[in-house]
């Protein structure tokens, strides 16, 4: 018999409000825009809702950074607008910070910051994980790119040279 592992904690959490993961989809949705990794990301919409409950039951904290993604990007779009807000959130390196580094930030730079790590960034492994590395031109999917570079042959994924 198998135990589903949760953090006792996790019980007395109420489901995520669907609000809040509206706007996680949407994140999840540009991310996949933005990064050409998944062009509709609608069939992934359930898996996307199960990745986080399980996180959530696994380190309640992610509840919180759901939630604080949610605000954080309310306030982003709001600001920059919507296209400008994600180009901001993906790519701003102002914003990598080292998880020690986060909690001596002021408020509004520890919620991007905690927003990119712990949510946007788990997000674009998940896509990647969930077929994106395909959209890549990977020759060498399902399980992740193997295989050593072959002189005179393509490289099986995109890079950083193809997208300029």
């Amino acid at each position: 018999m198998s135990q589903q592992l949760e953090h006792p904690v996790s019980q007395a959490l109420k489901p995520l409000e669907q609000e809040t993961f509206d706007a996680m989809f949407e994140l999840f949705s540009q991310i996949g825009i933005f990064w050409q990794n998944i062009a509709d990301s609608k069939p992934y919409k359930s898996r996307l809702y199960a990745f986080m409950q399980n996180r959530i039951r696994l380190r309640p904290s992610y509840d919180d950074y759901y939630k604080i993604a949610h605000k954080t990007l309310t306030v982003l779009i709001a600001e920059l607008g919507e296209e400008k807000a994600y180009q901001f959130l993906f790519t701003n390196t102002e914003i990598n910070k080292s998880q020690s580094e986060i909690y001596d930030l002021p408020y509004k730079e520890k919620c991007l910051a905690l927003t990119r790590q712990k949510v946007s960034n788990e997000f674009v492994a998940y896509q990647l994980a969930l077929g994106g590395f395909k959209a890549f031109g990977a020759k060498n999917y399902l399980g992740y790119i193997g295989g050593a570079y072959i002189p005179d042959e393509p490289v099986p994924y995109r890079t950083a040279e193809e997208k300029k």
